[in-house]
């Protein structure tokens, strides 16, 4: 062998420490998101205990745990969803976090896993996970929300209640749970609509009119602090 030659192979050799980390890691993030997307419970779950961070982001840059819900991985969610390390409000490059694309995959036991990691819901002036429950006629992850303390009535940036919303869709059982949950049907939003001329327009008569009996009834008898009807 030349010197010259020599020369380089000797240098190739100091450099390769300094390669492998970064080539571990490319082959890791590989490995994490084909874990997932083939719903490979032991091997994701291997990886996070080599130290892949479960909250990485895939070269689209959706969360590890959006990708999974819709790649429909579910041993992959579960798998997710019990590290202590994941942040349960990561949002996607749309906007919408997990809990919200939960919701719109009507998947309640996700919704609920969700939940009980401290999941927020989003507040007024926001779409929130209850919206997008609602668009989809997920009547289990309306009643989840709310009962973890998510607000009925929360207003979207344009002032769209959830019962707008599944009224919009023609989501009859949507509709139904949020009036009994004690949605209110007399609001309207910016665009000035309510819930039953949400209704009337999505060719739903008989909704808008189970809608407006149940807006009148509460004009005769409005709904007492706390009270569900």
């Amino acid at each position: 062998m030349n010197r010259r030659r020599f020369s380089a192979c000797f240098a190739a050799v100091l450099l390769l420490p300094a390669l492998l980390p970064g080539m571990a890691h490319a082959g890791a993030f590989e490995d994490f998101f084909l874990a997932i997307k083939f719903d490979d419970e032991n091997r994701l779950r291997a990886l996070l205990l080599r130290g892949m961070d479960p909250n990485t982001l895939n070269e689209q840059g959706f969360p590890a745990l959006v990708f999974a819900m819709m790649q429909e991985s579910p041993n992959a969610v579960r798998v997710l969803l019990s590290s202590n390390k994941l942040n349960p409000d990561q949002p996607d490059p749309r906007g919408e976090t997990p809990l919200m694309v939960a919701c719109t995959l009507n998947k309640p036991e996700w919704v609920s896993a969700l939940l009980s990691k401290g999941a927020k819901q989003g507040t007024d002036g926001q779409w929130t996970a209850l919206h997008n429950a609602a668009a989809v006629g997920s009547s289990a992850a309306i009643e989840l929300l709310v009962q973890a303390g998510g607000n009925i009535n929360v207003l979207s940036p344009n002032d769209t209640t959830p019962l707008m919303m599944a009224a919009r869709q023609g989501r009859e059982a949507a509709v139904r749970t949020l009036l009994n949950l004690g949605a209110n049907p007399a609001l309207k939003n910016q665009a000035g609509y309510n819930a039953a001329g949400y209704a009337m327009k999505a060719q739903r008569n008989e909704l808008a009119l189970e809608i407006m009996k149940k807006e009148k009834a509460l004009r005769k008898t409005p709904l007492k602090p706390g009270s569900a009807n």
